[in-house]
């Protein structure tokens, strides 16, 4: 806590990064923090760098474009992200001072300082929490608190995964405190337009099933076709993971830049998918990881390897 309090009373100018292709938990923690900041220290000049919109882009706001110089002289403080390459904006290296705050297992050490602390739920948790702490408990705007708690829901998945604890409960009750409409929130995050839900039913339609392990490939031709984005295809992994049977489900999805090349996202129920992930230019939480630019024959690879890792695990 002393140290988040430190950088910040050190520096007057600071820019707040996160990860590519940014998840609401990397976007509410960097607006969430960016807006609380400014409205905290007014004096100081608070920037949020980034290029990938995300997904409900709608939701946040649009980002800061400065020079070089004025991130050279900042603090520079990086949301959510476990490994360098993967920061929206190199440019955090050229920065006087920089801070990680991340949820992620140990990726590497890239920044100067970090707070780091894996049993939380989401990034959004680990900010809010230091925010609390320095407000002695005052709210604050309901427009920070906004942001915030979109993260805490969002990566919680409602609140429903094995790291919610007492103090997810706790940061997401101050969070409320500010006046926050929880059922608008809900439905601005989770209701689907009629393109999304032709996705999702072709989806389900298209996956395959192994045994205990479901999975998907979709392609930019489908994506098209339902009028939706490959980065909101995306979002939709847990959409095959509801049926009780199944206990790893994958989705892997097309790039844009190079069709011959798919990322994946790994959820499991109860099987740890992160050490495979790594295998595959990725890595992520114990049950829930990424692998990115895999040909059809890596596919193949994974695939074989999580059901390895359930047959193991089940024969154990």
């Amino acid at each position: 806590m002393s140290l988040f309090y430190e950088l910040i009373h050190q520096y007057d100018q600071i820019t707040v990064f996160r990860h590519q292709n940014p998840d609401p938990d990397a976007l509410g923690a960097q607006w969430g923090l960016v807006n609380w900041l400014k409205e905290t220290f007014p004096n100081k000049h608070i920037y949020a760098l980034g290029q990938h919109i995300g997904v409900k882009p709608h939701l946040f706001e649009a980002y800061d474009h400065i020079d070089d110089e004025q991130v050279n002289s900042s603090l520079a403080i990086i949301l959510d992200t476990s490994n360098a390459d993967r920061i929206d904006d190199q440019r955090y290296k050229t920065a006087k001072m920089s801070l990680k705050i991340d949820h992620h297992p140990f990726g590497e050490n890239y920044a100067q300082h970090e707070i780091v602390y894996e049993g939380a739920s989401s990034t959004c948790e680990i900010v809010t929490g230091l925010i609390k702490t320095f407000m002695l408990n005052e709210p604050i705007s309901q427009k920070s608190a906004k942001y915030l708690y979109m993260g805490i829901l969002t990566d919680s998945l409602n609140f429903s995964t094995s790291n919610v604890t007492h103090t997810t409960l706790e940061n997401a009750a101050y969070l409320a405190q500010s006046h926050l409409d929880l059922p608008k929130i809900n439905e601005e995050l989770y209701l689907i337009d009629e393109n999304e839900y032709k996705f999702v039913n072709m989806l389900r339609n298209s996956a395959i099933v192994q045994g205990a392990l479901i999975y998907a490939i979709v392609t930019k031709a489908l994506v098209d076709q339902c009028g939706i984005t490959l980065n909101l295809a995306k979002e939709h992994v847990n959409d095959l993971g509801s049926v009780k049977e199944y206990e790893i489900w994958v989705l892997f999805i097309q790039q844009e830049s190079n069709p011959s090349l798919y990322n994946g996202s790994i959820r499991s129920r109860n099987f740890t998918v992160n050490d495979i992930a790594r295998k595959y230019n990725g890595g992520g939480h114990r049950l829930a990881a990424a692998v990115k630019s895999l040909s059809l024959g890596d596919i193949e690879s994974v695939i074989n390897d999580l059901k390895g890792r359930i047959n193991d695990q089940k024969n154990s």
